[in-house]
C-alpha cells in the first residue's frame, strides 16, 4: 500500500554537520586501512588534523523500524554514533552522512526516541500491497515468514533515496566500525580513474560501474547451495527509482516457487521469500555482474564459525566450509584492525 510520505522533523542534533571541535573546516586524515579501535584518539592529534573546506559527498544512513522493541533504542544509539565516529571530519573519511529510519505504520508510537537522537525519520508503508500479488503461494506465505514478513520491504525504501549518491542500509544490532571510504570511493569513480582495491569473495571482477554491495549468509544455506542468499543486514546501494519499480513488480508478480525459491532458484533458506533471497535474485539472476560480494570477515563480520558438517550422502559427518571454498576463512581469527563492520546477529547483542 502507498501512503503519501510523512518526515518526522528535522534531527535536532546534526552530527554529521556539527562536531565539538572549534573549527568546522578540520579534516581528519589516516590511513583508512591502519585505522584501529583507539583511531578517534590518534586522529585528534595535531598531526593528523588537515583543514578541509567540505566532505566529498553525503552518504545516507537507513534503518527500518517495522515493529516496536525494547533494545532497539540501545542498538540505534550505537550504530548512529558509530557512523559518527567514522564519517567526515572524523576517523580520517571523506564523507558525512544523514541518518534516516523508515517507519512502518505499526512502529509510529515509538520513533520519538529517534528524532531525538537525529534520525530522518519517514512513516513508510509497505512498497506493494501483499494482496495483490498474482501466485497465491507466495500472496500467503510472504506475509507470515522470515523476520517480520512483507515488512521487511522497507528496506527497498534504501533505493529512492535519490538525494544521496549512496545509501547504505544496516540492521539496527550493526556497528561500523572504521570508515567504508573505499567502497564510496570506488562506487564515485570517474571514467577513466582507478579504484582503490576491495576485499571481495572468490576473486570475482568488479564491475565498472558498481551498483551495490553485499555480503552472503551462508550460515543460513545447505552446503553446495548455487543461488546463495544476501545477509540482509548489509546492503550498500546506488539509489534507482527504475530498480525500485522493478522490485515492485517483481514482488506483485510473484514468481517464488515453494521450496525452490525466486526463478525457481533463489530460495530454500531462512528469508528468502523477502530480502535475502529477493536480492540474490535481482542482483545475480536478473542484474549479474553490477553489484559485488564483499568479503564477509571484513565487511558485515558476524564472528562466525566457517565449517558445517555435512549431514548425510557421501562424506557424511566431514566438515566443509560454509561459503564453498576448498580453504575455510575463519572470520572468528580475522585481525580486529581489518575490519570496517561488525553485525551482532550469531552473538548476543551488547546491551
Amino acid at each position: 500500500m502507498e501512503n503519501e510520505d510523512l518526515l518526522i522533523g528535522e534531527p535536532l542534533d546534526d552530527e554529521a554537520n556539527s562536531n565539538s571541535m572549534e573549527n568546522e573546516d578540520l579534516q581528519i586524515d589516516l590511513p583508512r586501512d591502519k585505522v584501529r579501535a583507539d583511531g578517534l584518539s590518534k586522529a585528534l592529534k595535531p598531526a593528523n588534523i588537515l583543514h578541509r573546506k567540505e566532505a566529498k559527498a553525503t552518504i545516507a544512513y537507513a534503518v527500518s523500524l517495522t515493529a516496536c522493541g525494547p533494545f532497539f533504542n540501545d542498538g540505534a544509539a550505537v550504530l548512529k554514533h558509530s557512523i559518527h565516529l567514522a564519517s567526515y571530519p572524523l576517523g580520517g573519511s571523506k564523507y558525512a552522512y544523514k541518518m534516516y529510519l523508515f517507519a512502518h505504520p505499526s512502529a509510529k508510537d515509538c520513533i520519538e526516541p529517534f528524532v531525538k537522537m537525529g534520525y530522518n525519520v519517514l512513516i513508510k508503508d509497505t512498497p506493494i500491497n501483499a494482496s495483490e500479488i498474482k501466485t497465491d503461494f507466495f500472496r500467503r506465505h510472504v506475509v507470515k515468514t522470515g523476520c517480520c514478513g512483507d515488512k521487511e520491504f522497507l528496506k527497498l525504501y534504501a533505493y529512492t533515496l535519490t538525494d544521496y549518491p549512496i545509501v547504505v542500509h544496516l540492521d539496527l544490532d550493526s556497528l561500523i566500525i572504521q570508515p567504508l571510504d573505499d567502497l564510496f570511493d570506488a562506487m564515485l569513480l570517474k571514467d577513466g580513474e582507478t579504484g582503490p582495491k576491495l576485499s571481495v569473495m572468490h576473486g570475482k571482477p568488479i564491475p565498472a560501474k558498481i551498483e551495490g554491495y553485499f555480503t552472503r549468509d551462508y550460515n543460513m544455506m545447505k552446503l553446495g547451495h548455487k543461488y546463495p542468499g544476501l545477509q540482509g543486514g548489509f546492503i550498500v546501494v546506488r539509489p534507482n527509482l527504475g530498480h525500485f519499480e522493478e522490485y515492485k513488480r517483481v514482488i506483485l508478480e510473484g514468481d517464488f516457487q515453494q521450496y525452490r525459491g525466486w526463478a525457481g532458484k533463489y530460495g530454500g533458506y531462512f528469508g528468502a521469500q523477502q530480502i535475502q533471497g529477493l536480492c540474490s535474485y535481482f542482483y545475480d539472476g536478473l542484474h549479474p555482474g553490477t553489484a559485488v560480494e564483499l568479503d564477509r570477515c571484513i565487511y558485515n563480520s558476524m564472528n562466525d564459525s566457517p565449517y558445517k558438517e555435512k549431514k548425510n550422502g557421501e562424506n557424511k559427518g566431514k566438515n566443509f566450509c560454509i561459503d564453498g571454498k576448498s580453504t575455510c576463512d575463519d572470520c572468528r581469527e580475522t585481525d580486529f584492525s581489518l575490519i570496517k563492520s561488525a553485525h551482532f546477529t550469531l552473538c548476543a547483542k551488547p546491551w
